[in-house]
């Protein structure tokens, strides 16, 4: 049905509609080396994005956010969410950017020289 580049594309562009699950189902399906490590990398950084956004959630609801220097906690509770939201934005640009390259690379090229 889909070829080895649709496969490790979606795999990556599943991060916006549904992580994790996609590339777990691509994973136990699919045998072809150079899927799976698309799919590999494709299931880590949307486990970590996932992760990031649950961390941030549970840091928004438990903890009051304070600049104060003084509330050393809630101000390190604020650096840890900007840090997370960086991380996470740089997930999207990377699985972006892999997906696209996924789609437009020609079938000869060396797939393990991401």
């Amino acid at each position: 049905m889909f070829d080895k580049k649709m496969i490790s594309a979606l795999s990556y562009f599943s991060l916006f509609f549904a992580p994790i699950i996609i590339p777990s189902i691509f994973w136990c399906t699919n045998k072809d080396k150079e899927v799976r490590h698309h799919l590999k990398w494709a299931l880590l950084t949307q486990t970590t994005f996932v992760a990031g956004l649950v961390v941030i959630i549970l840091l928004y609801n438990n903890v009051p956010f304070s600049t104060n220097s003084a509330d050393t906690t809630h101000f390190l509770a604020l650096a840890t969410v900007f840090i997370i939201v960086f991380l996470n934005v740089s997930i999207v640009i990377f699985n972006l950017i892999q997906g696209i390259t996924r789609i437009v690379k020609r079938s000869e090229d060396n797939w393990a020289r991401c």
